[in-house]
Order: structure tokens, then sequence, then C-alpha cells
């Protein structure tokens, strides 16, 4: 693999070669999965009449289940990473093979939340992976490579899957998608391990509930993120009401915004990944939050949905700089042997948000309609960035804690 070895600029053993080759493949067929229907699932459910609460549920659903990571984490400590990588995104993606049989919203709903509940399951296993097969001299740079296959191949899908779903039914396409997310688990399954790895640390949901308590640095970072993220989750609702219901975008449309983002994603993670290096992740943050505040402002305006794929373009640098940023910052905030209950902590809030935002929005909307949801989002994440901007960057110490990869799978 020429190509990788030049992007190291090292001697691969064979071994890493291989891994590495597995990983980007892997990368590539869940770029075209995620770009085939992740864009389109919420859009698809109110086209089968979905009510407001049921979008609700189908956009919380990726998150939802973090609510339970404090009990799942310890649940699967002693699979193999390898396998809880590669089962729980195999069985998720197979209940999309069943999509040509949905004809109402309720299985849809049920289908959707069920993939999202197993498959989630497996990004426990990612960071596990990436720590054991690539050593930290290059771990970052093949990360970095495998997120550019992916969003590459996203972008594809979106645009590809917008084309598609408006020549066959979209039940046909999801379940086309479903195989090559199936074969992407597969091919995940040819990465080899060392024989020896070591487990991730056992999570005491009182120690890391202590943190909120003791941590006095980091608890301003927390709030100012749970509140700019509620306001995301809340417009997360309205959006596909407003792209069906007001805009009436075409599938085309709804895709080309999909491939909008993902295409800005991908552009923006280098950038933002030297600005974390140059002016660490929290300030890098307020950075992104700024931008990120004009994506509602952009959508409550949108006078068609063609004036809406703006707000791919904020929400994919956005999207681009909280992956990068959250973790980055967690990382720096966590003393050693702590990170795991620092990111559960996290994820737990994230869980909390994404339980409630979207399901206030899907009650409010009969009422005030879409829009509506848009300024008070804009008014939540206005106050998550304010927030943000008076919480200070934890200071560099010899005993802060190493960084490690983000799960991307």
């Amino acid at each position: 693999m020429t190509f990788l070895r030049r992007w190291l600029r090292v001697p691969i053993p064979p071994r890493m070669r291989a891994n590495a080759q597995s990983d980007f493949l892997a990368a590539i067929l869940y770029g075209a999965f995620g770009g085939l229907t992740l864009p389109f699932i919420p859009v698809m459910g109110r086209r089968l009449g979905a009510t407001p609460l049921q979008v609700s549920l189908l956009v919380a659903a990726p998150a939802i289940v973090f609510l339970l990571s404090f009990w799942i984490v310890n649940a699967v400590r002693p699979v193999p990473p390898v396998r809880l990588v590669m089962w729980p995104a195999l069985l998720g993606r197979l209940l999309f093979l069943f999509m040509p049989l949905v004809r109402t919203p309720a299985p849809y709903v049920v289908l959707i939340v069920l993939y999202h509940a197993v498959n989630s399951i497996n990004t426990l296993g990612y960071a596990q992976v990436m720590r054991a097969v690539y050593p930290d001299d290059v771990r970052g740079r093949i990360m970095a490579l495998v997120k550019v296959g992916m969003a590459a191949f996203w972008v594809l899908g979106s645009l590809a899957g917008g084309q598609l779903t408006q020549l066959v039914p979209f039940q046909w396409v999801f379940a086309v998608a479903g195989i090559l997310g199936m074969a992407s688990a597969l091919v995940f399954s040819r990465v080899r391990t060392p024989d020896r790895i070591e487990s991730p640390e056992h999570i005491n949901p009182a120690v890391t509930w202590r943190i909120l308590r003791t941590d006095a640095v980091f608890r301003p970072f927390l709030l100012a993120f749970f509140v700019y993220g509620f306001g995301g989750w809340l417009i997360s609702a309205a959006v596909p009401i407003l792209l069906v219901d007001d805009l009436h975008a075409s599938n085309f449309q709804v895709g080309l915004l999909g491939a909008v983002t993902s295409a800005t994603w991908m552009l923006s993670f280098y950038s933002w990944g030297k600005m974390i290096d140059e002016r660490t992740a929290t300030n890098t943050t307020k950075v992104v939050f700024a931008i990120g505040t004009l994506t509602p402002i952009i959508y409550l305006l949108s006078p068609n949905a063609w004036v809406v794929q703006l707000a791919g373009i904020t929400d994919g640098f956005t999207s681009a700089g909280i992956d990068l940023g959250w973790l980055a910052a967690v990382l720096h905030y966590a003393p050693p042997g702590q990170v795991l209950h620092y990111v559960t902590l996290f994820n737990t809030f994230v869980g909390i948000r994404a339980a409630t935002a979207p399901f206030i929005a899907g009650a409010l909307i009969p009422s005030i309609g879409a829009r509506w949801i848009f300024g008070a989002g804009a008014v939540a994440q206005l106050i998550g960035m304010l927030l943000m901007r008076r919480v200070s960057a934890p200071r560099p110490a010899e005993d802060a804690a190493p960084p490690g990869p983000p799960s991307t799978t």
C-alpha cells in the first residue's frame, strides 16, 4: 500500500499495513451505507406519516442509548474489542434488510430504534482496537485517512441516495445499503489485535458522578456543552418536518444537504485539528460554537430547500469541530486513571439532552410550528456559546491524561 506509506512517511510493518487496509475498506463501506441511509431516515419517516413525536424518536435514537453508558461499559468489558465492533454493527445493519416489508410509521420507527440501540455498542470497542493496533506516532494519521475515506463515500452515498429514492422505493435502497453496512462489519473483523490487550477500567457510577461536585474546572465546560447541545437536539426534530412540510424538499435536495454537510466536515477536519493543537480544545470549541449558532438561524429564515444548503455548510464545520474537540478537551480535563469516567459522564449528559430536547420539540411543533423551534434552538445555542466563552482551558501539566483516539465506526 504505497499511498499509505507516503501518507505516514514511516516504514509500515506487514501486520499494521494489513490492519490499516481492513480499517480503511470497512470505513468506506460504512460511509456508503451511512450516506445512503442516515441523512434520509427522519425525512422518510415523515413521508410515511410519522407524527412529530415519532420523528423526535427517530432523531434521538442514536444518543438515547448513552443514558445506559455506566452499565453498558461494564457489561461489555470481557468481550474482545474486534468482536465488540463487528457483531453489534453486523446485527444492527442486518435490520435494514427488513425495510422492504415496512409500509407504515410504527414498524419503521421500531426498526430504526433497534438499529441504533444495537449498532451503538460497537463504538465502545473501536477505541480499544485503535489503541492496540496502531502505534502512537502514526495512529492519528491513519485514523485521519480512514475518516477522510469514510466521509468521501458518505458524500457519494448521500448524492446517490437522493437520486435513487426518487426512482425506486426508499425501502429497497435502505436494504441494499444494509448489505454494504454488513460487509463493512465483516471486513473489520479481519483486523488483528495483539494477543494481550489492556482491558478498559471498571466504571463506578458513584466515582463518576462525584466529578460534578469535585471538579470545579470541568463542571462549567460540561454545563456550556449541555446547554449548547440541548439547542442542537431541539432543532433536530424540526429539520425533517421543515424540509417535508414547509419547504417541500425533494429527496435529491435532502441527499444534497447530507452531502454538503459531510463534504464540509471532511474538508474542515484538518483545520480544526491544527487549531486544537495550537489553541487548546476548549478555546477551539468556543469558535466552533460561534459558527454553530448560525445553523438554526439559517433554517429559521430559509425560504426554500436550496437556501437550506447553507445550513449544511455551518453544520459540517460545527460537527467536525465537535467531533474532535469534545474528546480532546475531556482528555485534558481528566486526571490519569479517570479518562473513561469523564468520557462516560460526558456521554451520559448527551443521552439526557437527546432523551428530552427532541421530544419537547415534537410536542410543541403541532402548536407553534417548526419555525419557532429553530428560534428557541438558536437562543439555547447562543446561551451555550456565551457560557463556553467564560470557561477556562485546563492548564497543561506533566500528569495530564494522554490523548487517545475517538470512536469513528
